[in-house]
């Protein structure tokens, strides 16, 4: 069974909580959430083709752990061997400048898996991954996983396929950041995380937007108002309806975007 000890860390003057993930044994002060995850586990992509029995058999113990928005599951200088499975909430995987801008590199959904690089012993790279709402999150050992991988050669396939689609998506982002003006960004993000179906999208502040693109909030709050002038766009408290997705497509493709 897998339990957590919480401390406090302090980073930019503002308190962080942090989870130090370790085998049970020891005096707790924090209380355990644990729920049935088989069902879930096999929800996740990579864990599919494994039957209820063979989950159970290589998870056993497995906890869910309740964490409070703000929790830090690991930083720059963590040697991370688990593996998160998000049930609920949100959290962000993110850099500090050394000016202490933070920059989004990705956002986890529920039933994602992240730290995987440190199982394949990776460095982080300067990365932080923090709650950004209360959440759920499954862990799982380096053990567990290794011994997982050895039995099932399929999961470690679906394992390299989701790290190479990561590190594709972070290529692109990083192309789009060096060589894009923010507009043509800010259509690019909204276009790709809006519901299709709606055209609404919701639940990002704009100083969140602009950590995902690489822009200061100001700048993406006057590019939206702007867009909203122009019939593309609605903008509320987050909350943004898409109204012209033509419009918003031909700024994407650079199509009369000026440059800022």
């Amino acid at each position: 069974m897998l339990a957590c000890r919480q401390i406090i860390a302090v980073r930019g003057g503002t308190m962080r909580t942090v989870f130090r993930w370790r085998r049970k044994g020891s005096n707790l002060t924090t209380k355990e959430a644990s729920v049935p995850v088989v069902e879930y586990l096999q929800k996740v992509n990579i864990f599919q083709g494994l039957t209820q029995e063979e989950i159970e058999e290589l998870f056993d113990g497995v906890m869910v752990r309740q964490c409070t928005t703000g929790t830090v599951f690991f930083g720059p200088e963590d040697s991370t061997e688990w593996l998160f499975i998000l049930k609920e909430g949100r959290v962000e995987l993110y850099r500090l400048t050394p000016g202490g801008k933070r920059l989004v590199t990705r956002r986890i959904e529920p039933g994602t898996i992240f730290g995987e690089m440190g199982l394949l012993g990776q460095t982080l790279q300067g990365c932080f991954a923090e709650a950004t709402e209360d959440s759920l999150v499954c862990v799982a050992t380096k053990e567990d996983i290794l011994s997982l991988l050895k039995q099932h050669p399929d999961v470690a396939i679906g394992l390299l396929s989701a790290i190479g689609n990561h590190l594709i998506e972070l290529q692109e982002r990083l192309e789009q950041t060096a060589f894009s003006p923010v507009k043509v960004r800010l259509a690019n993000f909204l276009l790709a995380n809006m519901d299709t179906s709606t055209g609404v999208f919701a639940s990002y502040t704009h100083a969140e937007i602009g950590d995902t693109i690489g822009a200061l909030r100001s700048t993406v709050t006057e590019i939206l108002s702007e867009m909203q002038g122009q019939g593309l766009l609605e903008v509320g408290h987050k909350r943004i309806h898409v109204l012209n997705r033509t419009g918003l497509q031909d700024i994407a493709q650079g199509e009369g975007a000026v440059p800022r």
